[in-house]
């Protein structure tokens, strides 16, 4: 567990690495407690440089796992502390296992039709003892995300997992129903489903094993100029809050 003072926040967060947060998993859960986990990427950094209504969302999470390269050298510079870099899905893999192992209760929401039902084909494979007491696909609103939420908060899952590809609506969208899944331990894991059900490709093995997943979605795709605009503002960012705060 580190805790950081990140200055465009105004306040310290707290990061787990993956030991950590298996741990505080197992503790939680025999406790009867809860939190809120959050992947902190390069895009949500962004967009916390310039969004009030951003900067508050990320401070209503309880803990966060570092998920991009960038965002870990930021840390590092501004800080001195050393972050790991950990996946979504690598985390997801972990509980599941996890779960498997001390047979809690688990809720997968997210993704499209396919991607749901192929996510829950791939988990029920390789955790056989899962106790999954529902799922559903994210793309629903009105009286289907009623019923929807009313089956969530009936199944009263001990882990409660999110997976949408817009970051920003997924947390939002956990935050405006909070109240359906409050005393389960919730994890918004952005595109792991789509990684799961093999709809989105990980970095290859040795890419991920030396950190190098930042620079290797450079290498596949480099004309992605908002990707280059993120890097580009976070790095001026970091660069200029260093250079002010040692003259300061």
């Amino acid at each position: 567990m580190t805790n950081v003072y990140l200055p465009f926040l105004g306040k310290n967060i707290v990061f787990y690495d993956r030991d950590e947060l298996k741990e505080f998993l197992i503790q939680s859960i025999y406790n009867k407690s809860n939190f809120r986990v959050m992947f902190l990427d390069e895009k949500k950094v962004f967009k916390a440089l310039f969004s009030k209504e951003w900067q508050e969302t990320i401070l209503k999470v309880d803990i966060f796992v570092c998920a991009s390269q960038i965002v870990s050298w930021m840390i590092k510079m501004l800080t001195g502390k050393r972050i790991p870099v950990i996946m979504p899905v690598t985390i997801f893999l972990d509980f599941m296992r996890t779960s498997n192992e001390m047979n809690y209760t688990i809720f997968l929401y997210g993704g499209n039709n396919k991607v749901i039902l192929e996510t829950l084909r791939k988990v029920r494979k390789s955790f056989e003892g899962a106790r999954i007491v529902g799922y559903y696909r994210a793309n629903i609103k009105g009286k289907e995300l009623e019923d929807v939420l009313i089956n969530i908060r009936k199944s009263a899952p001990q882990i409660f997992f999110v997976s949408m590809k817009s970051v920003f609506k997924q947390e939002k969208w956990i935050e405006q129903n909070r109240s359906n899944f409050q005393n389960s331990i919730v994890l918004s894991l952005d595109d792991a489903f789509w990684i799961i059900a093999g709809k989105k490709k990980m970095p290859p093995l040795w890419v991920q094993k030396k950190n190098w997943n930042g620079f290797y979605k450079t290498l596949i795709a480099p004309y992605n100029i908002f990707r280059v605009i993120r890097l580009f503002v976070i790095f001026t960012y970091t660069i200029m809050k260093k250079i002010f705060t040692k003259k300061g």
